[in-house]
């Protein structure tokens, strides 16, 4: 009966013993989740870099894009800057014809009309023409007087010379005009236009008329004393008279000049224009 008793009590004693050990070991299991969360924590830390590294990146397409976008801008106002004005072709068609003509018959003969028109090969001249048909058509449907051209084709103006027979038949009662044409814009040419052109300045072209004017009065009426004559050949000389003079390229391609309307004794007061050649 001891016996038994002992072995109980020692079976007992082994169990509370295991009990103790089972009980001890429990703190090693709970280390697990401890790992579980550093690890957790390192992925939360990764994704953060990540996150910012893309913000950054995307700060800077975005920086990139608004400096592309600036200098773009800079470029293109640059090239409208520097952007040289058009001009055609040496070889651009140009022709220059009648876009009015009458005949009439004088004394047994027959003489012709004719108004004329600048065309040019892509550019727009239709202004031009209709300022030049709507100058001369009275003139050109009249039986006492008629009109004729010559013309001059440059790189870049076409000049056109006109003379109208007042007197129809009688050259020596005319007067002249001229029209200078851009063959870029198609749109008459203004005299500051003609002569940057022609390549001589304003100074240089007024000295050239003044002499003209001038040279015409000791010509023809040197011999002339009166008061009248003088009066004339001084309203002549006037800045304003200079001034009024018109640049042109004669037929022959020479650099030209006409004064319309300088008031000249010949018998009855009459009215002449006055051309001339400078080159």
């Amino acid at each position: 009966m001891k016996k038994f008793r002992a072995t109980a009590s020692i079976l007992l004693l082994a169990a509370m013993t295991m009990g103790l050990a089972a009980c001890n070991a429990q703190p090693a299991v709970t280390s697990l989740p401890s790992v579980s969360t550093e690890s957790k924590a390192t992925t939360s830390e990764t994704a953060t870099e990540a996150t910012t590294s893309e913000e950054t990146t995307e700060t800077t397409e975005t920086t990139t894009e608004t400096t592309s976008e600036t200098t773009t801008e800079t470029t293109t106002e640059q090239t409208t800057t520097k952007e040289p004005t058009p001009t055609p072709a040496p070889a651009a068609k140009t022709t220059v014809n009648d876009q009015y003509k009458r005949s009439i018959k004088v004394g047994g003969k027959t003489l012709w009309t004719h108004i004329p028109q600048v065309l040019i090969e892509g550019v727009d001249t239709d202004d031009f023409n209709e300022e030049v048909l709507n100058k001369f058509i009275g003139i050109g449907k009249k039986n006492d007087s008629r009109l004729y051209y010559s013309y001059y084709v440059g790189k870049k103006a076409v000049s056109l010379y006109i003379t109208v027979e007042l007197e129809t038949g009688n050259s020596s009662k005319k007067n002249l005009y001229v029209y200078n044409c851009s063959r870029t814009t198609g749109k008459k040419l203004s005299k500051s236009e003609m002569l940057k052109i022609m390549g001589v300045s304003s100074s240089a072209f007024d000295t050239k008329v003044k002499n003209a004017i001038k040279n015409m009065w000791k010509k023809k009426y040197g011999s002339d004393t009166s008061a009248a004559k003088k009066k004339m050949e001084k309203a002549s000389l006037t800045s304003s008279m200079i001034k009024s003079a018109i640049p042109y390229v004669n037929k022959d391609g020479k650099k030209a000049y006409l004064i319309r309307q300088i008031e000249v004794p010949s018998g009855a007061l009459d009215h002449i224009d006055l051309h001339g050649t400078f080159s």
